[in-house]
């Protein structure tokens, strides 16, 4: 039997209470910071409803206290792409696949997705991506889509977004190939060469 209230949520504050001091007002909330602590935040002015505005203003530019992260939602995709590429050369991979990683991100994926930040890359910006670049080809998309997972992968693992946007995108579908018979005389010419060895 659990008693008590529930427990904040990271990142949301509790009732806003207001008193005077002196000539001014002073708003005071609790905070559960990234770090899972609440903390008091005040805010003071001249009038109460000036004090509750400053209080909410310090609670929105409320750093992530113990998060530690380099990025957040509001980092640049571009940020992410440079320390991605930054712990790719530390990974265990063949010259040629970290060349393959750095070819896909510079030529296709960067230049879509350079300009938004992580928090306004959704799963539906990432499925019209995907599907733009198998309309091209099955290969092509299939390259951008691992590029794409390892980056938002590489993000969540520092805290920077809450999921992978690109965990919820249609699968992919390799394109069914042509089957190719032997005419009589490509048959003669095989059996003619196994004849011969």
């Amino acid at each position: 039997m659990n008693g008590g209230r529930p427990r904040t949520l990271i990142g949301s504050y509790g009732a806003i209470s207001v008193t005077t001091r002196g000539t001014s007002y002073v708003a005071l909330a609790r905070i559960r910071d990234a770090d899972g602590r609440l903390r008091r935040v005040t805010g003071a002015a001249r009038t109460e409803s000036a004090a509750r505005a400053r209080l909410k203003e310090r609670l929105l530019d409320r750093p992530g206290f113990g998060a530690g992260g380099l990025l957040d939602l509001s980092s640049s995709f571009r940020d992410l792409a440079d320390l991605w590429l930054e712990d790719l050369e530390l990974r265990e991979l063949s010259d040629g696949t970290k060349k393959n990683y750095r070819d896909d991100l510079r030529l296709r994926v960067r230049p879509q997705f350079e300009h938004f930040s992580l928090g306004e890359i959704t799963t539906g910006r990432v499925e019209w991506f995907l599907r733009s670049e198998s309309a091209v080809s099955f290969s092509r998309a299939h390259h951008s889509r691992t590029v794409l997972n390892q980056l938002f992968a590489f993000a969540l693992r520092h805290d920077a977004i809450p999921r992978n946007p690109v965990q919820g995108t249609s699968p992919l579908r390799r394109p069914k190939g042509e089957r190719h018979a032997l005419n009589i005389e490509q048959i003669s010419a095989i059996r003619d060469d196994c004849g011969g060895w």
